[in-house]
């Protein structure tokens, strides 16, 4: 080592000297460098086994699985939400709280059953199809399925057509609700 490059040694403390027994008292500090400090050294070397590492396999797979029902679930409530704030359902939503045989059997105050709906079906502009059910409920507490069924004729402009669209009561009466 090039004495002129390393900074000077610097005097370290040690508690505990190597000489003597272990029932003695232990020695008074000794003075020590940093040059000193290294493995082979004896002062600062701890000859012992090294403990096995611990498997962290039950661990790393609590987390994966953990991480993967996040993601799924995620996944799935997204999707949900991404159908309850599109076009057909909203637009479903606003016709049948209009709709005069609708509003006289659920009541006026037609919206969803709860703040987060479930929105069942498939909604898909690109192949033109839509096919949902979600349940609303109206101010005199009953509880009706909202039924929408429509395909598009053509590509990607074309027109249109309700097959489906009715609330069907806790009896099972459909109330149509078709323009």
């Amino acid at each position: 080592m090039n004495k002129s490059l390393s900074q000077p040694a610097v005097p370290l403390a040690c508690r505990y000297s190597t000489q003597g027994t272990a029932a003695s008292a232990p020695a008074e500090p000794t003075q020590r460098t940093w040059e000193a400090a290294h493995a082979k050294n004896p002062a600062f070397a701890v000859e012992r086994e090294l403990p096995l590492p611990r498997s962290r396999k039950r661990e790393v797979g609590i987390f994966i699985a953990v991480a993967a029902v996040t993601w799924g679930l995620g996944t799935v409530i997204a999707f949900n939400y991404q159908r309850m704030t599109s076009t057909p359902v909203t637009a479903a939503l606003f016709t049948a709280r209009h709709n005069e045989e609708v509003c006289s059997e659920l009541g006026r105050q037609l919206n969803f059953t709860s703040s987060f709906p479930w929105i069942s079906g498939d909604i898909s502009h690109l192949k033109g199809f839509v096919d949902i059910e979600f349940d609303v409920v109206g101010d005199k507490d009953i509880v009706g399925r909202l039924v929408l069924s429509s395909r598009r004729t053509g590509k990607q402009n074309g027109e249109w057509h309700t097959i489906e669209f009715y609330v069907r009561t806790p009896d099972g009466r459909k109330l149509n609700c078709n323009i």
